[in-house]
Order: C-alpha cells, then sequence, then structure tokens
C-alpha cells in the first residue's frame, strides 16, 4: 500500500512467463493488477486481474485508453527470440508509444524489465543487448512531468513454466544426459521468478520518497547468491532425483568446439563468469531482500518432471 491508496500496476507482455507470476501474486495480494497484451485472456489468469487487448504497444490512443490513472507499469514486453535480429527502429517506436500513453493517461511510475546483456552492447545495433539499451535509454530520457523510471537489468529469470537456456539445462540432467560442465566452476547470477516478483510489488507499494531517490537508476537484482554451471547440475540433479552426469571438458576446449559449430551464444550462458551488483540498493530503497535462494528455489523441478 502506498500513503494509505490502494496499489495499482498495469504490465505489458502479459501472456509471458514473468507476467504469470507477477499476476497470480497482485490477485494473493489484493494489488489491482490490469494486464496489457496483444493476444486475447488465457484461461488461466486469475479472475481478479483486469485484461486489456491492445492493437499494439506502439499505438498511443488504444494504450492511454486501457492504462490506469496514477498507477505503476511494469513494461514486460518482449521478443523471446533472442537470437534472431530485432529491428531498433521497431523498439524505439514501441518505447515512444507506450510513453506517450503512459504520459496521457497519468502513468505516475514506470519499471522497465531490462537484461543483463544491456551491459554489453557491442555485437551490433540489431544485438539483444544493444536493443535493450535503446529500450533503456528512451525510458530514461521520458522522466520528468509526473513520471519517476526504474530500469531493472534482469539475470536469468528461472521459475515454474520458465524457458530459455535454464529451463532447457533442468531437462537435459532430468533426463540423464551426460554434460560437458565438470569443470564450469565460474559464478552466474540467477534470479528466481518469486523473488523477481517480491521486488515488483515492493516497488509499486513504495511512497514518493523512494521513488523520487530511485528514479533514473539501474539496479541488477538477482538472488544474492551466484552460482556455477557445474554446481547448478548438480543442485537440479538434487531436487529432480537424479544422479548428475558431468564430464569435465575444460571450458577452453569447450570454447573451441562452440566457435567451429556457431554455439558459441549457447555455451557463453554456462561457462562465462556473471557477476551483478549485490541487491543492497535495492534493500535500502524499496525493503527488498531475495525471499527464496538456491538450492530451495529449485523445488519445482521434480513437479515439472513428473508433468512432461
Amino acid at each position: 500500500m502506498t500513503d494509505g491508496r490502494r496499489v495499482k500496476l498495469d504490465l505489458t507482455g502479459a501472456t509471458g512467463f514473468i507476467a504469470r507470476g507477477v499476476m497470480e501474486a497482485c490477485a494473493d495480494a489484493g494489488v489491482a493488477c490490469r494486464a496489457l497484451s496483444r493476444s486475447g485472456r488465457p484461461d488461466w489468469v486469475p479472475p481478479a486481474v483486469a485484461w486489456r487487448t491492445v492493437p499494439s504497444y506502439a499505438d498511443a490512443d488504444a494504450l492511454a485508453g486501457a492504462l490506469s490513472r496514477g498507477g505503476c507499469l511494469l513494461h514486460l514486453a518482449d521478443n523471446p527470440a533472442r537470437d534472431a535480429e530485432r529491428s531498433a527502429d521497431a523498439a524505439a517506436r514501441l518505447c515512444a508509444g507506450l510513453i506517450e500513453a503512459a504520459r496521457r493517461a497519468g502513468t505516475a511510475r514506470i519499471i522497465v524489465a531490462s537484461s543483463v546483456h544491456a551491459r554489453d552492447a557491442q555485437a551490433g545495433p540489431a544485438s539483444y543487448g544493444a536493443v535493450k539499451r535503446l529500450v533503456e535509454q528512451r525510458f530514461l530520457a521520458a522522466r520528468g512531468h509526473g513520471i519517476d523510471v526504474v530500469i531493472l537489468r534482469l539475470s536469468p529469470v528461472y521459475g515454474p513454466g520458465g524457458a530459455g537456456g535454464f529451463a532447457a539445462l533442468s531437462r537435459l540432467v532430468a533426463r540423464g544426459v551426460p554434460l560437458p560442465f565438470g569443470r564450469a566452476a565460474a559464478p552466474r547470477a540467477y534470479l528466481s521468478r518469486r523473488n523477481l516478483v517480491a521486488l515488483v510489488l515492493a516497488m509499486a507499494g513504495a511512497g514518493d520518497a523512494a521513488w523520487a531517490e530511485a528514479s533514473g537508476r539501474i539496479f541488477e537484482p538477482s538472488d544474492g547468491e551466484p552460482i556455477g554451471t557445474r554446481d547448478l547440475v548438480r543442485a537440479m540433479a538434487a531436487q529432480i532425483g537424479v544422479a548428475p552426469r558431468l564430464l569435465p571438458v575444460p571450458p577452453r576446449l569447450l570454447r573451441l568446439l562452440a566457435g567451429a559449430t556457431r554455439t558459441g551464444s549457447l555455451l557463453s550462458g554456462a561457462l562465462d563468469e556473471l557477476r551483478v551488483a549485490p541487491p543492497l540498493e535495492l534493500e535500502r530503497r524499496f525493503g527488498w531482500r531475495p525471499v527464496e535462494r538456491m538450492p530451495e528455489s529449485l523445488a519445482f523441478l521434480a513437479a515439472e518432471v513428473r508433468r512432461a
């Protein structure tokens, strides 16, 4: 709650994995949640969540009529095909439409879900990291006139129903596939969906003073304890109830093989170190700290394997 008023949270990308967790938590916490999507309402959306179908996130007129007045907007909409080129011009149009709609609707706060990949956007103007950085810049430039903006550069997010490299790795572990990560010890940051959802709700319900201090800042939330892929495989296997099958292949050799087979970007997600800023600043400003850590945060894997 903020100053005795009911918290209002709008979100884009409403059919996504993160949005589902946010909507379920809002329904449980009594937060007024309004979902914006280019798709129709799925059956799993909680009844308490209001659903608004919009033709495009670049359509300021349609968006302005769909947003809650004076609420907090969580921008999650993304292109899931991260290895495919994405037009920077299209991203800029989306930002312009959403920002203009937020101004018209009187949106007070915007949380932009970005990525740690935005830190190193050197793979070309249409790379995933470069587009994420462009989105950050456009929203940060929109601050003022009653709108505060905070950027969250997310580590890989995992949880029930997730996708991407984390989910793919867990499926391989469950199948007992031998994995060449016995020496992949470089620490990598991760963020459970439950931790991220707790952060979003804390931010949405924070007071004006906290937002005034945080506005314009970029934060890097994580579970707080990085883990190497070798140890992650072991932790996954323990939760699933299988024996980990790890081959002690030197990372240098894996990189050479990746270069020859065009799988370097996939392997970097298992081999490269990924460190982020500690969550102390988020705790100080919004009172948030991770509510779960590995291995407990991996408990959902056993149920997912049974359903597969």
